[in-house]
Protein backbone atom coordinates (compact mmCIF):
# COMPACT_ATOMS: atom_id res chain seq x y z
CA UNK A 1 0.00 0.00 0.00
CA UNK A 2 2.73 2.43 0.86
CA UNK A 3 4.55 1.57 -2.32
CA UNK A 4 1.54 2.29 -4.47
CA UNK A 5 0.93 5.58 -2.76
CA UNK A 6 4.55 6.48 -3.21
CA UNK A 7 4.45 5.78 -6.92
CA UNK A 8 1.44 8.05 -7.37
CA UNK A 9 3.08 11.16 -5.88
CA UNK A 10 5.13 12.20 -8.98
CA UNK A 11 2.04 11.90 -11.16
CA UNK A 12 0.03 14.17 -8.85
CA UNK A 13 2.82 16.77 -8.84
CA UNK A 14 2.95 16.69 -12.64
CA UNK A 15 -0.80 17.28 -12.97
CA UNK A 16 -0.58 20.19 -10.52
CA UNK A 17 2.20 21.80 -12.56
CA UNK A 18 0.22 21.44 -15.80
CA UNK A 19 -2.89 23.00 -14.24
CA UNK A 20 -0.81 25.86 -12.81
CA UNK A 21 0.75 26.49 -16.22
CA UNK A 22 -2.66 26.52 -17.90
CA UNK A 23 -3.98 29.01 -15.36
CA UNK A 24 -0.99 31.27 -15.97
CA UNK A 25 -1.56 31.07 -19.72
CA UNK A 26 -5.24 31.99 -19.31
CA UNK A 27 -4.36 35.07 -17.23
CA UNK A 28 -3.39 38.24 -19.16
CA UNK A 29 -1.07 40.49 -17.23
CA UNK A 30 -0.59 44.09 -18.40
CA UNK A 31 3.02 45.09 -17.91
CA UNK A 32 2.41 48.69 -16.82
CA UNK A 33 5.91 49.33 -15.61
CA UNK A 34 7.36 47.89 -18.79
CA UNK A 35 5.14 50.21 -20.81
CA UNK A 36 6.43 53.26 -18.97
CA UNK A 37 10.02 52.01 -19.36
CA UNK A 38 9.53 51.65 -23.12
CA UNK A 39 7.89 55.09 -23.36
CA UNK A 40 10.83 56.60 -21.51
CA UNK A 41 13.30 54.70 -23.67
CA UNK A 42 11.80 55.92 -26.96
CA UNK A 43 10.69 59.39 -25.79
CA UNK A 44 13.53 61.33 -27.45
CA UNK A 45 13.10 59.61 -30.86
CA UNK A 46 9.37 60.38 -30.71
CA UNK A 47 10.07 64.06 -29.92
CA UNK A 48 12.52 64.23 -32.80
CA UNK A 49 10.01 62.71 -35.24
CA UNK A 50 7.24 65.03 -33.95
CA UNK A 51 9.41 68.12 -34.51
CA UNK A 52 10.33 66.98 -38.02
CA UNK A 53 6.64 66.36 -38.81
CA UNK A 54 5.67 69.79 -37.47
CA UNK A 55 8.31 71.40 -39.67
CA UNK A 56 7.08 69.48 -42.69
CA UNK A 57 3.46 70.51 -42.05
CA UNK A 58 4.47 74.15 -41.52
CA UNK A 59 6.55 74.15 -44.68
CA UNK A 60 3.66 72.69 -46.64
CA UNK A 61 1.29 75.32 -45.22
CA UNK A 62 3.74 78.09 -46.15
CA UNK A 63 4.05 76.68 -49.66
CA UNK A 64 0.27 76.58 -50.07
CA UNK A 65 -0.19 80.06 -48.56
CA UNK A 66 2.25 81.55 -51.04
CA UNK A 67 0.98 79.46 -53.90
CA UNK A 68 -1.17 81.10 -56.55
CA UNK A 69 -3.63 78.28 -55.97
CA UNK A 70 -4.57 79.89 -52.65
CA UNK A 71 -6.94 82.84 -53.24
CA UNK A 72 -6.74 86.12 -51.37
CA UNK A 73 -9.64 86.81 -49.03
CA UNK A 74 -11.21 90.04 -47.78
CA UNK A 75 -14.49 90.88 -46.05
CA UNK A 76 -16.83 93.88 -46.34
CA UNK A 77 -19.96 94.87 -44.40
CA UNK A 78 -23.08 97.00 -44.98
CA UNK A 79 -25.05 98.70 -42.17
CA UNK A 80 -27.70 100.89 -43.80
CA UNK A 81 -31.44 100.39 -43.27
CA UNK A 82 -32.81 97.73 -45.58
CA UNK A 83 -29.73 95.58 -46.11
CA UNK A 84 -31.07 93.13 -43.50
CA UNK A 85 -34.01 92.61 -45.89
CA UNK A 86 -31.80 92.17 -48.94
CA UNK A 87 -32.49 95.68 -50.28
CA UNK A 88 -30.25 98.50 -51.48
CA UNK A 89 -30.69 102.09 -50.19
CA UNK A 90 -33.20 102.77 -52.98
CA UNK A 91 -35.40 99.87 -51.87
CA UNK A 92 -34.48 97.58 -54.78
CA UNK A 93 -32.96 94.11 -54.51
CA UNK A 94 -29.32 94.37 -53.48
CA UNK A 95 -26.81 92.68 -55.76
CA UNK A 96 -23.49 91.96 -54.07
CA UNK A 97 -21.87 91.38 -57.46
CA UNK A 98 -21.80 95.15 -57.95
CA UNK A 99 -18.66 94.95 -55.81
CA UNK A 100 -16.89 93.56 -58.89
CA UNK A 101 -18.56 95.71 -61.54
CA UNK A 102 -16.47 96.02 -64.71
CA UNK A 103 -16.33 99.81 -64.31
CA UNK A 104 -14.88 99.44 -60.81
CA UNK A 105 -12.32 96.87 -61.94
CA UNK A 106 -11.27 99.04 -64.88
CA UNK A 107 -10.87 102.14 -62.71
CA UNK A 108 -8.86 100.09 -60.20
CA UNK A 109 -6.54 98.75 -62.91
CA UNK A 110 -6.11 102.30 -64.23
CA UNK A 111 -5.31 103.62 -60.74
CA UNK A 112 -2.62 100.95 -60.31
CA UNK A 113 -1.22 101.40 -63.81
CA UNK A 114 -2.21 97.88 -64.92
CA UNK A 115 -3.53 96.65 -68.25
CA UNK A 116 -7.34 96.96 -68.47
CA UNK A 117 -7.52 94.16 -71.07
CA UNK A 118 -7.64 91.62 -68.24
CA UNK A 119 -10.89 93.03 -66.81
CA UNK A 120 -13.07 90.06 -67.74
CA UNK A 121 -10.54 87.47 -66.57
CA UNK A 122 -10.08 89.26 -63.26
CA UNK A 123 -13.82 89.63 -62.77
CA UNK A 124 -14.38 85.90 -63.31
CA UNK A 125 -11.64 85.15 -60.76
CA UNK A 126 -13.43 87.09 -58.02
CA UNK A 127 -16.03 85.22 -55.97
CA UNK A 128 -18.44 86.95 -53.58
CA UNK A 129 -20.40 85.01 -50.97
CA UNK A 130 -22.60 86.11 -48.09
CA UNK A 131 -21.59 85.30 -44.53
CA UNK A 132 -24.43 83.72 -42.52
CA UNK A 133 -24.16 84.07 -38.70
CA UNK A 134 -23.78 80.95 -36.58
CA UNK A 135 -27.04 81.54 -34.69
CA UNK A 136 -29.04 81.51 -37.96
CA UNK A 137 -27.31 78.30 -39.04
CA UNK A 138 -28.06 76.75 -35.63
CA UNK A 139 -31.71 77.76 -35.91
CA UNK A 140 -32.06 76.27 -39.38
CA UNK A 141 -30.26 73.10 -38.29
CA UNK A 142 -32.52 72.71 -35.26
CA UNK A 143 -35.73 73.05 -37.29
CA UNK A 144 -34.37 70.69 -39.93
CA UNK A 145 -33.47 68.10 -37.30
CA UNK A 146 -36.95 68.31 -35.73
CA UNK A 147 -38.61 67.98 -39.12
CA UNK A 148 -36.51 64.98 -40.14
CA UNK A 149 -37.14 63.16 -36.85
CA UNK A 150 -40.84 63.96 -36.39
CA UNK A 151 -42.07 65.15 -39.81
CA UNK A 152 -43.64 68.05 -37.89
CA UNK A 153 -45.61 70.42 -40.11
CA UNK A 154 -44.95 73.23 -37.64
CA UNK A 155 -41.20 72.64 -37.84
CA UNK A 156 -41.41 72.62 -41.64
CA UNK A 157 -43.29 75.93 -41.62
CA UNK A 158 -40.77 77.51 -39.27
CA UNK A 159 -37.96 76.19 -41.43
CA UNK A 160 -39.53 77.94 -44.42
CA UNK A 161 -40.12 81.12 -42.41
CA UNK A 162 -36.51 81.42 -41.28
CA UNK A 163 -34.78 83.67 -43.78
CA UNK A 164 -31.60 85.67 -43.60
CA UNK A 165 -30.07 88.22 -45.90
CA UNK A 166 -26.34 88.65 -45.31
CA UNK A 167 -24.94 92.01 -44.30
CA UNK A 168 -21.33 90.83 -44.56
CA UNK A 169 -19.72 89.42 -47.66
CA UNK A 170 -16.49 87.50 -48.21
CA UNK A 171 -14.56 88.31 -51.39
CA UNK A 172 -12.07 85.78 -52.74
CA UNK A 173 -9.64 86.58 -55.54
CA UNK A 174 -8.04 83.57 -57.26
CA UNK A 175 -5.31 85.61 -58.92
CA UNK A 176 -3.43 82.68 -60.51
CA UNK A 177 -4.16 83.75 -64.10
CA UNK A 178 -4.10 87.50 -63.52
CA UNK A 179 -0.33 87.91 -64.10
CA UNK A 180 -0.04 89.42 -60.60
CA UNK A 181 2.08 88.29 -57.69
CA UNK A 182 0.47 87.96 -54.27
CA UNK A 183 1.41 91.48 -53.16
CA UNK A 184 0.07 93.07 -56.35
CA UNK A 185 -3.13 91.04 -56.12
CA UNK A 186 -3.67 92.21 -52.53
CA UNK A 187 -3.16 95.86 -53.60
CA UNK A 188 -5.63 95.38 -56.43
CA UNK A 189 -8.31 93.79 -54.24
CA UNK A 190 -8.01 96.44 -51.52
CA UNK A 191 -8.08 99.28 -54.06
CA UNK A 192 -11.12 97.78 -55.76
CA UNK A 193 -13.00 97.57 -52.44
CA UNK A 194 -12.01 101.15 -51.67
CA UNK A 195 -13.21 102.34 -55.08
CA UNK A 196 -16.54 100.65 -54.48
CA UNK A 197 -17.24 103.17 -51.73
CA UNK A 198 -17.08 105.96 -54.33
CA UNK A 199 -19.42 103.96 -56.54
CA UNK A 200 -21.77 103.35 -53.60
CA UNK A 201 -21.93 107.05 -52.72
CA UNK A 202 -22.44 108.08 -56.33
CA UNK A 203 -25.19 105.51 -56.86
CA UNK A 204 -27.14 105.93 -53.62
CA UNK A 205 -26.17 109.43 -52.58
CA UNK A 206 -27.27 112.74 -54.09
CA UNK A 207 -29.08 112.36 -57.39
CA UNK A 208 -26.59 113.93 -59.82
CA UNK A 209 -29.10 113.62 -62.66
CA UNK A 210 -31.44 115.94 -60.79
CA UNK A 211 -28.76 118.55 -60.32
CA UNK A 212 -27.61 118.29 -63.96
CA UNK A 213 -31.17 118.65 -65.25
CA UNK A 214 -31.81 121.72 -63.13
CA UNK A 215 -28.64 123.60 -64.02
CA UNK A 216 -29.04 122.70 -67.71
CA UNK A 217 -32.28 124.71 -68.04
CA UNK A 218 -31.97 127.45 -70.68
CA UNK A 219 -34.79 129.91 -69.98
CA UNK A 220 -33.92 131.98 -73.05
CA UNK A 221 -35.56 129.41 -75.33
CA UNK A 222 -38.97 129.99 -73.70
CA UNK A 223 -41.43 132.84 -73.66
CA UNK A 224 -41.35 134.76 -70.40
CA UNK A 225 -44.50 133.21 -68.83
CA UNK A 226 -43.28 129.74 -69.90
CA UNK A 227 -39.90 130.43 -68.31
CA UNK A 228 -41.78 131.20 -65.09
CA UNK A 229 -43.35 127.72 -65.27
CA UNK A 230 -39.90 126.19 -65.72
CA UNK A 231 -38.57 128.10 -62.70
CA UNK A 232 -41.58 127.07 -60.62
CA UNK A 233 -41.18 123.39 -61.54
CA UNK A 234 -37.48 123.54 -60.72
CA UNK A 235 -38.13 125.14 -57.34
CA UNK A 236 -40.76 122.49 -56.53
CA UNK A 237 -38.41 119.61 -57.40
CA UNK A 238 -35.56 121.16 -55.46
CA UNK A 239 -37.70 121.84 -52.40
CA UNK A 240 -39.16 118.32 -52.40
CA UNK A 241 -35.66 116.85 -52.50
CA UNK A 242 -34.36 119.07 -49.70
CA UNK A 243 -37.46 118.29 -47.60
CA UNK A 244 -36.84 114.57 -48.03
CA UNK A 245 -33.23 114.95 -46.93
CA UNK A 246 -34.31 117.08 -43.96
CA UNK A 247 -36.83 114.46 -42.81
CA UNK A 248 -34.18 111.71 -42.89
CA UNK A 249 -31.63 113.87 -41.06
CA UNK A 250 -31.85 113.35 -37.31
CA UNK A 251 -28.58 115.13 -36.52
CA UNK A 252 -29.30 118.58 -37.98
CA UNK A 253 -26.35 118.08 -40.26
CA UNK A 254 -24.33 121.14 -41.25
CA UNK A 255 -22.02 120.77 -44.22
CA UNK A 256 -18.38 121.62 -43.68
CA UNK A 257 -18.14 122.42 -47.41
CA UNK A 258 -21.04 124.89 -47.74
CA UNK A 259 -21.82 125.72 -44.12
CA UNK A 260 -25.54 125.03 -44.70
CA UNK A 261 -28.03 122.78 -42.97
CA UNK A 262 -31.02 121.43 -44.89
CA UNK A 263 -33.21 123.84 -42.95
CA UNK A 264 -31.02 126.70 -44.22
CA UNK A 265 -31.38 125.47 -47.79
CA UNK A 266 -35.14 125.08 -47.42
CA UNK A 267 -35.35 128.64 -46.13
CA UNK A 268 -33.29 129.88 -49.08
CA UNK A 269 -35.67 128.13 -51.48
CA UNK A 270 -38.68 129.72 -49.76
CA UNK A 271 -37.03 133.15 -49.94
CA UNK A 272 -36.22 132.75 -53.63
CA UNK A 273 -39.79 131.67 -54.32
CA UNK A 274 -41.60 134.27 -52.17
CA UNK A 275 -39.40 137.27 -53.04
CA UNK A 276 -37.42 136.96 -56.28
CA UNK A 277 -39.73 134.60 -58.17
CA UNK A 278 -42.92 136.26 -56.91
CA UNK A 279 -41.66 139.73 -57.90
CA UNK A 280 -40.66 138.53 -61.36
CA UNK A 281 -43.90 136.60 -61.85
CA UNK A 282 -46.13 139.50 -60.82
CA UNK A 283 -44.36 141.85 -63.23
CA UNK A 284 -44.46 139.43 -66.19
CA UNK A 285 -48.10 138.43 -65.72
CA UNK A 286 -49.29 141.84 -64.57
CA UNK A 287 -47.88 143.67 -67.59
CA UNK A 288 -48.48 140.88 -70.14
CA UNK A 289 -44.80 140.66 -71.01
CA UNK A 290 -44.53 138.20 -73.90
CA UNK A 291 -42.61 137.56 -77.08
CA UNK A 292 -45.63 136.26 -79.01
CA UNK A 293 -49.15 136.91 -77.72
CA UNK A 294 -50.91 134.49 -80.08
CA UNK A 295 -48.57 131.58 -79.34
CA UNK A 296 -48.82 132.27 -75.63
CA UNK A 297 -52.64 132.21 -75.80
CA UNK A 298 -52.51 128.82 -77.54
CA UNK A 299 -50.10 127.56 -74.86
CA UNK A 300 -52.43 128.69 -72.06
CA UNK A 301 -55.42 127.05 -73.70
CA UNK A 302 -53.52 123.81 -74.22
CA UNK A 303 -52.50 123.77 -70.58
CA UNK A 304 -56.08 124.39 -69.48
CA UNK A 305 -57.44 121.59 -71.70
CA UNK A 306 -54.76 119.13 -70.56
CA UNK A 307 -55.32 119.97 -66.89
CA UNK A 308 -59.08 119.53 -67.35
CA UNK A 309 -58.48 116.02 -68.69
CA UNK A 310 -56.24 115.25 -65.75
CA UNK A 311 -58.86 116.68 -63.37
CA UNK A 312 -61.56 114.51 -64.90
CA UNK A 313 -59.40 111.41 -64.47
CA UNK A 314 -58.56 112.38 -60.89
CA UNK A 315 -62.23 112.90 -60.05
CA UNK A 316 -63.11 109.48 -61.44
CA UNK A 317 -60.35 107.91 -59.37
CA UNK A 318 -61.52 109.76 -56.25
CA UNK A 319 -65.11 108.62 -56.83
CA UNK A 320 -63.99 105.02 -57.23
CA UNK A 321 -61.96 105.13 -54.03
CA UNK A 322 -64.84 106.80 -52.16
CA UNK A 323 -67.26 104.07 -53.29
CA UNK A 324 -64.78 101.38 -52.25
CA UNK A 325 -64.53 102.91 -48.79
CA UNK A 326 -68.31 103.07 -48.44
CA UNK A 327 -68.75 99.44 -49.48
CA UNK A 328 -65.76 98.13 -47.55
CA UNK A 329 -66.65 95.83 -44.68
CA UNK A 330 -64.09 95.65 -41.93
CA UNK A 331 -63.49 92.31 -40.27
CA UNK A 332 -65.41 92.04 -37.02
CA UNK A 333 -65.26 89.70 -34.06
CA UNK A 334 -68.25 88.82 -31.85
CA UNK A 335 -67.48 88.70 -28.15
CA UNK A 336 -69.95 86.78 -25.94
CA UNK A 337 -70.34 88.20 -22.44
CA UNK A 338 -71.93 86.75 -19.28
CA UNK A 339 -72.03 83.26 -17.87
CA UNK A 340 -75.03 82.28 -19.97
CA UNK A 341 -73.68 84.07 -23.08
CA UNK A 342 -76.90 86.05 -23.42
CA UNK A 343 -75.18 89.31 -24.37
CA UNK A 344 -72.62 89.99 -27.03
CA UNK A 345 -70.73 92.83 -28.67
CA UNK A 346 -68.91 93.18 -31.98
CA UNK A 347 -65.38 94.55 -32.18
CA UNK A 348 -64.14 95.95 -35.48
CA UNK A 349 -60.68 94.74 -36.36
CA UNK A 350 -58.00 97.06 -37.80
CA UNK A 351 -57.50 96.62 -41.54
CA UNK A 352 -54.42 97.58 -43.54
CA UNK A 353 -56.46 97.45 -46.77
CA UNK A 354 -58.97 99.97 -45.39
CA UNK A 355 -56.21 102.26 -44.16
CA UNK A 356 -54.59 102.06 -47.59
CA UNK A 357 -57.88 103.16 -49.22
CA UNK A 358 -58.03 106.17 -46.88
CA UNK A 359 -54.46 107.09 -47.85
CA UNK A 360 -55.32 106.77 -51.55
CA UNK A 361 -58.38 108.99 -51.06
CA UNK A 362 -56.26 111.67 -49.41
CA UNK A 363 -53.77 111.61 -52.30
CA UNK A 364 -56.58 111.74 -54.88
CA UNK A 365 -58.20 114.71 -53.16
CA UNK A 366 -54.85 116.47 -53.12
CA UNK A 367 -54.42 115.85 -56.87
CA UNK A 368 -57.94 117.19 -57.59
CA UNK A 369 -57.25 120.35 -55.61
CA UNK A 370 -53.90 120.86 -57.35
CA UNK A 371 -55.44 120.50 -60.83
CA UNK A 372 -58.27 122.90 -59.96
CA UNK A 373 -55.79 125.49 -58.71
CA UNK A 374 -53.61 125.22 -61.83
CA UNK A 375 -56.64 125.49 -64.13
CA UNK A 376 -57.78 128.61 -62.33
CA UNK A 377 -54.31 130.10 -62.60
CA UNK A 378 -53.98 129.49 -66.34
CA UNK A 379 -57.52 130.68 -66.98
CA UNK A 380 -56.71 133.90 -65.13
CA UNK A 381 -53.57 134.32 -67.23
CA UNK A 382 -55.48 133.72 -70.44
CA UNK A 383 -58.19 136.23 -69.49
CA UNK A 384 -55.56 138.81 -68.59
CA UNK A 385 -53.71 138.21 -71.86
CA UNK A 386 -56.85 138.58 -73.97
CA UNK A 387 -58.14 141.66 -72.16
CA UNK A 388 -54.93 143.73 -72.04
CA UNK A 389 -52.26 144.95 -74.39
CA UNK A 390 -48.80 143.37 -74.32
CA UNK A 391 -45.89 145.11 -72.61
CA UNK A 392 -43.39 147.37 -74.31
CA UNK A 393 -39.89 146.49 -75.49
CA UNK A 394 -38.47 148.26 -72.43
CA UNK A 395 -40.48 145.96 -70.16
CA UNK A 396 -39.12 142.94 -72.01
CA UNK A 397 -35.54 144.12 -71.46
CA UNK A 398 -36.18 144.56 -67.76
CA UNK A 399 -37.73 141.12 -67.49
CA UNK A 400 -34.78 139.52 -69.27
CA UNK A 401 -32.37 141.15 -66.82
CA UNK A 402 -34.45 140.07 -63.83
CA UNK A 403 -34.81 136.53 -65.20
CA UNK A 404 -31.05 136.19 -65.53
CA UNK A 405 -30.67 137.28 -61.92
CA UNK A 406 -33.27 134.75 -60.72
CA UNK A 407 -31.75 131.98 -62.85
CA UNK A 408 -28.25 132.67 -61.47
CA UNK A 409 -29.56 132.53 -57.89
CA UNK A 410 -31.42 129.31 -58.66
CA UNK A 411 -28.34 127.66 -60.18
CA UNK A 412 -26.24 128.77 -57.21
CA UNK A 413 -28.82 127.26 -54.87
CA UNK A 414 -28.79 123.99 -56.82
CA UNK A 415 -24.99 123.82 -56.50
CA UNK A 416 -25.25 124.39 -52.74
CA UNK A 417 -27.87 121.65 -52.42
CA UNK A 418 -25.69 119.31 -54.46
CA UNK A 419 -22.55 119.94 -52.39
CA UNK A 420 -24.42 119.75 -49.07
CA UNK A 421 -26.15 116.50 -50.02
CA UNK A 422 -22.87 114.93 -51.16
CA UNK A 423 -21.21 115.92 -47.90
CA UNK A 424 -24.18 114.58 -45.94
CA UNK A 425 -24.15 111.18 -47.60
CA UNK A 426 -20.38 110.80 -47.37
CA UNK A 427 -19.89 111.95 -43.76
CA UNK A 428 -23.24 111.36 -42.03
CA UNK A 429 -25.95 109.29 -43.68
CA UNK A 430 -23.81 106.72 -45.48
CA UNK A 431 -20.54 107.28 -43.65
CA UNK A 432 -20.62 103.81 -42.09
CA UNK A 433 -23.01 102.14 -44.53
CA UNK A 434 -20.14 100.35 -46.25
CA UNK A 435 -16.82 99.38 -44.76
CA UNK A 436 -13.97 96.99 -45.41
CA UNK A 437 -13.96 94.74 -42.33
CA UNK A 438 -10.96 92.57 -43.24
CA UNK A 439 -8.59 93.81 -45.97
CA UNK A 440 -6.59 91.41 -48.11
CA UNK A 441 -2.92 91.12 -47.28
CA UNK A 442 0.00 89.82 -49.32
CA UNK A 443 2.75 90.62 -46.78
CA UNK A 444 5.28 88.09 -45.49
CA UNK A 445 3.99 88.38 -41.92
CA UNK A 446 0.47 87.72 -43.12
CA UNK A 447 1.65 84.76 -45.15
CA UNK A 448 3.32 83.34 -42.02
CA UNK A 449 0.16 84.02 -40.03
CA UNK A 450 -1.95 82.26 -42.65
CA UNK A 451 0.48 79.38 -42.70
CA UNK A 452 0.29 79.01 -38.91
CA UNK A 453 -3.48 79.23 -39.05
CA UNK A 454 -3.67 76.70 -41.87
CA UNK A 455 -1.25 74.29 -40.23
CA UNK A 456 -2.94 74.06 -36.84
CA UNK A 457 -5.58 71.49 -37.76
CA UNK A 458 -3.34 69.18 -39.85
CA UNK A 459 -0.56 69.59 -37.28
CA UNK A 460 -2.79 68.51 -34.41
CA UNK A 461 -3.99 65.55 -36.43
CA UNK A 462 -0.44 64.56 -37.41
CA UNK A 463 0.85 64.94 -33.85
CA UNK A 464 -2.08 62.95 -32.47
CA UNK A 465 -1.38 60.12 -34.93
CA UNK A 466 2.32 60.18 -34.03
CA UNK A 467 1.47 59.99 -30.32
CA UNK A 468 -0.88 57.07 -30.92
CA UNK A 469 1.83 55.31 -32.91
CA UNK A 470 4.36 56.07 -30.18
CA UNK A 471 2.02 54.72 -27.49
CA UNK A 472 1.11 51.57 -29.47
CA UNK A 473 4.80 50.93 -30.19
CA UNK A 474 5.68 51.28 -26.49
CA UNK A 475 2.86 48.92 -25.48
CA UNK A 476 3.83 46.31 -28.08
CA UNK A 477 7.47 46.54 -27.08
CA UNK A 478 6.51 46.21 -23.40
CA UNK A 479 4.48 43.07 -24.11
CA UNK A 480 7.31 41.57 -26.17
CA UNK A 481 9.88 42.26 -23.46
CA UNK A 482 7.54 40.98 -20.77
CA UNK A 483 6.77 37.85 -22.81
CA UNK A 484 10.42 37.09 -23.35
CA UNK A 485 11.23 37.63 -19.68
CA UNK A 486 8.35 35.44 -18.61
CA UNK A 487 9.31 32.78 -21.15
CA UNK A 488 12.86 32.67 -19.80
CA UNK A 489 11.59 32.55 -16.22
CA UNK A 490 9.11 29.80 -17.10
CA UNK A 491 11.79 27.76 -18.85
CA UNK A 492 14.05 28.10 -15.79
CA UNK A 493 11.27 27.02 -13.47
CA UNK A 494 10.41 24.05 -15.65
CA UNK A 495 14.04 23.01 -15.77
CA UNK A 496 14.28 23.26 -12.00
CA UNK A 497 11.07 21.29 -11.62
CA UNK A 498 12.33 18.60 -13.97
CA UNK A 499 15.57 18.42 -12.02
CA UNK A 500 13.69 18.11 -8.75
CA UNK A 501 11.40 15.48 -10.25
CA UNK A 502 14.40 13.51 -11.48
CA UNK A 503 16.03 13.69 -8.06
CA UNK A 504 12.78 12.58 -6.45
CA UNK A 505 12.54 9.65 -8.83
CA UNK A 506 16.10 8.59 -8.01
CA UNK A 507 15.38 8.72 -4.31
CA UNK A 508 12.28 6.62 -4.84
CA UNK A 509 14.22 3.99 -6.75
CA UNK A 510 16.84 3.91 -4.03
CA UNK A 511 14.15 3.43 -1.42
CA UNK A 512 12.56 0.58 -3.33
CA UNK A 513 15.85 -1.16 -3.63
Amino acid sequence: MSKKSTEQKPEVATVALVQSAQEEEDTITIPVMDIFRQMKKYFLPWVLIAVIAAGAVFGGAMLLSNSKATPLTAMVGFTYDGIEKGLDPNGNEFDANTLKSPSIIESTLTDLGMDTKNTDAIRSAITISGVVPDDTIDELTAYKSIFESTNSVDAAQKLMDVSYYPTRFEIQFAYGNSKMNRSQAADFLNTMLSNYKTYFMRTYGYNDALGDALTAVDYTTYDYPQALDVFSSTLNSLQNYVSTLSQNDNTRFRSSDTGYTFADLNESINTLRSVDYATLSSYVLGKNVTKDKASLAIYYQYRIDNLNRNLSSANEKLATITDSIKNYQKDSMVVMAGADATSSSALTQPSEAYDDLISQKTDAQSSVSSYQQQIADYQSRLDKLNSSAVASKKDQEKVETDMKTVCDKLNKLIDDVNATADDYFETASYANSYSVLVPASGSVSNAVSNAVSNMMRPLLIAEALLFVCYLVFAIVRAFIVSYRRNAIATAAVEAEERKEAAEAAEKTEETEE
